[in-house]
């Protein structure tokens, strides 16, 4: 997010706040757009990658296994996937890009029915007998048989929640708490009977405010569609990188068009590669620093009419043109000084997701319901507060090399049996009690433990000789309340207000979409403008 105003000066100073993918990859395209411009990167922590946390254990001397404590693939369709994969190109980080294909059994997801039994998300006519025949299907079929005739609300609003919208169009609430509600959990750790319908389901709404209904609204673009054979095209966003990139525009298209039609992507020795690729390509950059271990503090003006960043340690950085905040929203809070945009930044709470990753050597103990895993509703009863389970072994086996070069590629999984997996806990329930409900690693892994033996019926003997680790991502993940669009609109003019274009926001909380290719199409966008 950033304020209409010109061009860089030649020669300026940028700070950005936040060695995150957001803050690096604003720092990484700036660069490059502008080399005269001098960056510097301040970073609370020792390591870049913010979220992204590709980490490393020994499950026997000198056999290191790595477990993703953040995101750990990316969605083909995603123009910022397109970024991502051609910016390692160009750092000759191809060959640590792989995907799973369409038919692969990773591509199979689960949700966990009211009845803690695993159904499987349709993708065939057995599977949607099965799933329409469990407790998940209740109130899909009518639902979505009576969508068309429904009506929208009775009076405009402006925004809902995704609960309300999504209990409207069908008709009752039950494919919303069955269904929808574990999506959110696996996207947002959210709740979706708080979370805005304007900000997480956009498209599904624009459908209804154009055609008056879902149905009718694809129906009618899958009619346009038969029309003719158009020629593909990138996306707005994706021409101007190849513009001001200098990058192939054939080459470009041919690889956003592979990508639209793989359902994910991964990376050699994790998501954290790219991040790692992009803080290494900066540290070689002249004009280009990066500060780790120092957190800012507070920020403002400086008497010269230019900015200034005040670090933990007491140090204090100065003369910049422009400063980029990549935080959230609570974080920012805390170093403005403005009461009306402390107030307006605290109204984002951030949900904190506590990551269980299990593994277990020699034997694959989900050899049952080998998927990408599998999320939980709302519905079910979840003593455990569980959002969702990835099972990382079944996804690193069907990884294959994007590339297929004479160059050997590097195995992403190790030979023979094994398990990997990462529970996601907490979330929204744990927003009653803030971080100091958080309970202790012994409660989790047990928590973890009795939810796989009651879900998958693994033994209590097997999950004990595995590895376990517990990660609380602490206030990770900014929620978007009801309203969320006119908040941002309001929160831009007040920066704008008092920062002029000297301050611009970035990551997660202010950009168009929760996931790393969004944030890092951002990113792009907002240095271009910069540029």
């Amino acid at each position: 997010m950033i304020p209409q105003c010109g061009k860089l000066a030649a020669n300026s100073n940028v700070a950005v706040v936040g060695a995150g993918v957001g803050g690096l990859s604003f720092a990484f395209f700036l660069s490059k757009l502008r080399p005269d411009v001098s960056i510097t990167v301040v970073e609370a922590s020792k390591r870049q990658g913010g979220w992204i946390n590709s980490s490393k254990i020994e499950d026997k001397p000198g056999h290191a296994v790595v477990i993703e404590k953040g995101p750990r693939t990316l969605r083909g369709v995603a123009p910022g996937t397109t970024l991502i994969i051609d910016v390692l190109k160009s750092l000759n980080q191809e060959n640590a890009v792989y995907y799973i294909e369409s038919k692969s059994e990773a591509n199979r997801k689960f949700l966990l029915a009211p009845n803690d039994k695993l159904v499987q998300v349709p993708n065939s006519p057995r599977t949607f007998y099965n799933f329409m025949s469990s407790p998940l299907g209740k109130g899909f079929g009518s639902g979505l048989l009576g969508e068309a005739f429904r009506k929208g609300p009775s009076h405009k609003q402006s925004d809902e929640t995704a609960h309300n919208f999504i209990s409207r169009r069908f008709g009752n609430e039950h494919v919303s708490n069955n269904i929808f509600s574990a999506l959110f959990h696996g996207i947002y750790a959210g709740d979706i009977k708080k979370i805005s319908a304007k900000r997480t389901l956009g498209a599904m709404v624009e459908l209804e405010q154009k055609q008056g209904s879902l149905v009718k609204g694809m129906i009618k673009k899958s009619l346009s569609k038969l029309g003719g054979v158009s020629e593909p095209q990138l996306p707005g966003s994706l021409r101007e990188y190849g513009i001001l990139m200098d990058r192939d525009a054939d080459g470009l298209l041919e690889l956003h068009s592979r990508l639209k039609k793989l359902p994910m992507l991964g990376l050699q020795n994790g998501l954290e590669t790219f991040p790692k690729a992009l803080a290494i390509a900066l540290e070689n950059t002249p004009n280009v620093r990066i500060v780790s271990g120092d957190a800012s503090s507070r920020f403002g003006m400086s008497g010269d009419g230019k900015s200034e960043i005040h670090l933990a340690s007491g140090a204090k950085l100065t003369n910049f043109h422009h400063i980029r905040l990549t935080n959230t929203p609570g974080v920012i809070s805390k170093m403005v000084q403005n009461k009306n945009l402390i107030h307006q930044l605290q109204k984002v709470h951030s949900n904190t997701v506590v990551l269980v990753n299990f593994y277990l050597a020699d034997v694959d103990l989900i050899d049952s319901y080998h998927s990408f895993g599998y999320l939980v509703p709302q519905s079910n009863r979840n003593e455990e507060r569980l959002l969702g389970v990835i099972f990382d072994s079944v996804i690193e086996r069907n990884f294959k090399p994007f590339v297929e070069s004479g160059e050997p590629h590097a195995a992403v999984r190790q030979d023979g049996k094994y398990t990997k997996l990462t529970a996601m806990l907490e979330g929204h329930y744990l927003n009653g009690e803030g971080l100091a409900g958080l309970k202790d690693n012994s409660f989790y892994i047990n928590s973890v433990k009795r939810a796989l033996s009651r879900h998958m019926a693994i033994s209590q003997e097997a999950l004990n000789r595995g590895i376990w680790q517990v990660t609380p991502a602490k206030e990770c993940l900014p929620q978007f309340f009801v309203g969320y669009d006119d908040w941002l609109a309001q929160l831009r003019e007040q920066f704008v207000e008092n920062y002029g274009s000297h301050v611009s926001l970035g990551g997660m909380a202010f950009g168009k979409g929760p996931g790393v290719p969004d944030v890092v199409m951002d990113g792009f966008e907002d240095a271009a403008k910069l540029a």
